[in-house]
């Protein structure tokens, strides 16, 4: 194997919660991960995906009581944005140039950290930059990316390498011969990588 795809979108609780476990995870298995934003929204338009929280009524109380308990089963604060949901797509291109200058993992946690628990607005420039700065980027090149018509085309191209990829739905690790969907796949692809069941890429 020679690395790890972590696919992802602000927009789902579930990449907040794997956030705190996945890079530590590749770097247990001396693994390089790659952070690479997608257009949940226009992946799901374009396979037809489930969209969780325009399920029946009962399956969406219990997708939000579930995801409640798994934040406090990992010991993380989680609270649904008074305006969820948000555009994501400025977000998404600045992580696109975290994990162009190798400060992803940080740069990410902190919007998710914003959006999932702080109400944060992660639509606002001024913002974006403050996140930036504190995750060792420059923030006003953080800014100029969030709207950048380059850095869409770059996420639009991202989205549609997931789809060719079989990827439905975030978060998912791609190990370049599995998929792995879901925070609560992580121990079993660890499982996997620990006992060698995963062939080369």
């Amino acid at each position: 194997m020679t690395g790890l795809t972590f696919w992802f979108d602000v927009h789902s609780p579930w990449v907040y919660l794997a956030s705190f476990r996945v890079g530590d995870l590749a770097r247990k298995h001396g693994l390089p991960l790659r952070w690479r934003p997608l257009h949940l929204p226009r992946l799901l338009d374009e396979i037809g995906g489930v969209k969780p929280l325009e399920a029946a009524p009962a399956r969406v109380a219990w997708f939000r009581q579930d995801i409640l308990d798994h934040a406090e089963l990992i010991g993380v604060p989680l609270r649904y944005h008074p305006h969820y949901p948000l555009r994501n797509s400025r977000a998404l291109r600045a992580c696109l140039l975290a994990d162009e200058q190798g400060r992803a993992e940080g740069f990410v946690r902190l919007v998710l950290k914003g959006y999932w628990a702080e109400g944060a607005d992660i639509t606002d420039l001024e913002q974006l930059g403050r996140w930036g700065a504190e995750a060792g980027l420059d923030p006003d090149a953080v800014k100029a990316a969030a709207v950048s018509e380059d850095y869409k085309r770059k996420l639009d191209y991202n989205t549609s390498e997931a789809i060719a990829r079989g990827v439905f739905g975030v978060p998912t690790v791609d190990t370049g011969s599995r998929l792995y969907f879901g925070n609560d796949r992580l121990d079993l692809l660890d499982n996997h990588i620990s006992r060698g069941k995963i062939p080369l890429a």
